[in-house]
């Protein structure tokens, strides 16, 4: 009987470790700070940025800031879609640009408890 229980808690901890989660994350118009998506002008600047975070569960611990890079920010859910959304266009509107193309995001996560979290976006500034 122990070995019947064993064997099904382990069953049970195996599926609950191999079980996939998926989510979707939409970053508004109001996130790209007043610049539109276009595929034609002229390029002012290539932008990359990353924001990393350890979240208990789906609280977030510490993060790195979205508005002041390089520092870090306490019970502040930066590592988003919509965060970095911001950063990107708000970094285009700095470098001149009037239009934002090829605006890519990616969210990845790892742990179960305590997670790590990275998002990651990109896109080319224009006039």
């Amino acid at each position: 009987m122990f070995k019947k229980i064993m064997m099904i808690g382990l069953a049970a901890v195996t599926a609950v470790l191999f079980t996939g989660c998926s989510s979707l994350q939409t970053a508004g118009k109001n996130d790209f700070n007043g610049l539109d998506l276009t595929t034609k002008g002229t390029p002012v600047a290539h932008i990359s940025a990353t924001t990393h975070g350890l979240y208990l569960l789906w609280i977030p611990l510490i993060t790195g800031s979205s508005t002041q890079l390089g520092m870090p920010c306490f019970l502040e859910d930066t590592v988003s879609c919509e965060a970095i959304t911001k950063m990107v266009t708000a970094e285009a509107q700095k470098q001149g640009g009037k239009e934002v193309i090829d605006l890519v995001t990616q969210s990845s996560s790892s742990g179960l408890l305590f997670q790590y979290k990275v998002t990651t976006a990109s896109g080319t500034a224009i006039k």
